[in-house]
């Protein structure tokens, strides 16, 4: 795993809008996939990303809630949708992330 591109995780405070940063990390980056749909009379364009990081305390906090962190990419934010430990190895861990559609940002 070649990591050469900077990310930062976030993760939300408990019954809170605010974001706090957890780390900043270098990743290895892959678009997987990306489509267009109409919301709201508009057209939306999510696209998803698995970034592969290296393994630490901090990142492995994201496993059991992922809906609670999310991280900042090329000034882009991305919900994390799934996390992979691949054989619980904690080696690397590949985190998928879906960008923010303007009304999911809060």
């Amino acid at each position: 795993m070649r990591s050469t591109r900077h990310i930062i995780v976030l993760q939300q405070q408990d019954g809170s809008k605010r974001w706090n940063t957890v780390c900043s990390l270098h990743a290895a980056v892959n678009r997987t996939s990306g489509s267009e749909r109409l919301d709201g009379g508009a057209v939306q364009s999510p696209m998803q990303m698995d970034f592969d990081v290296r393994y630490s305390p901090e990142v492995a906090q994201i496993r059991l809630s992922t809906q609670s962190f999310r991280l900042i990419y090329n000034g882009a934010a991305f919900k994390i949708v799934a996390y992979d430990d691949y054989m619980e190895a904690h080696r690397s861990i590949r985190l998928t992330g879906v960008s923010y559609v303007a009304h999911d940002l809060v």
